[in-house]
């Protein structure tokens, strides 16, 4: 083979240039770059949803366990008074991980009774009607980027035996 047969020969192999593949890697982190920003989004909107789901689960227990108290005249247990109660309690979520949440309860007695204007005007062995205001705080503030654990609240109302 002589030198001018190895030159032609080099000269059809193919391959990338210096450029192209300069080009191509830049290309690749930009698509790198993006992709990570749109899964660390989702990754922080799943952490804010567990977090709504273990709260709702604390709230359900909490409402199960108002349900369960007897509401009869001159009867009903101490828990079912009206006014307002900060951190009452306090329940750990099931789930990995298990959050603390600080339990605040707001009973209002007959609250659209004619003339009342707070809970405390219509008298416990009177009320016909309670409206209970649950919130699940959590006990240990947390934020994730942009995101903030914030209360969560539900209501229930009960009605009295007679």
């Amino acid at each position: 083979m002589n030198s001018s047969d190895k030159r032609n020969s080099m000269k059809t192999q193919s391959g990338f240039t210096l450029v192209e593949v300069i080009v191509a890697g830049g290309i690749m982190i930009i698509l790198c770059i993006g992709i990570l920003s749109v899964f660390t989004y989702f990754i922080n909107v799943n952490r804010g949803e567990n977090f709504r789901m273990q709260s709702l689960s604390v709230l359900q227990q909490e409402v199960e366990y108002y349900r369960s108290l007897k509401f009869v005249p001159n009867g009903s247990p101490n828990e079912l008074n009206g006014g307002t109660y900060t951190n009452v309690r306090q329940r750990t979520s099931a789930g990995n991980p298990g959050r603390v949440f600080n339990i605040s309860v707001v009973i209002d007695n007959d609250p659209y009774a004619a003339g009342v204007q707070t809970n405390a005007d219509v008298p416990d062995a009177t009320c016909t009607f309670k409206e209970i205001t649950i919130t699940a705080t959590p006990a240990l503030p947390e934020t994730v980027g942009t995101w903030t654990a914030t209360p969560q609240t539900i209501s229930i109302q009960r009605v009295r035996y007679n």
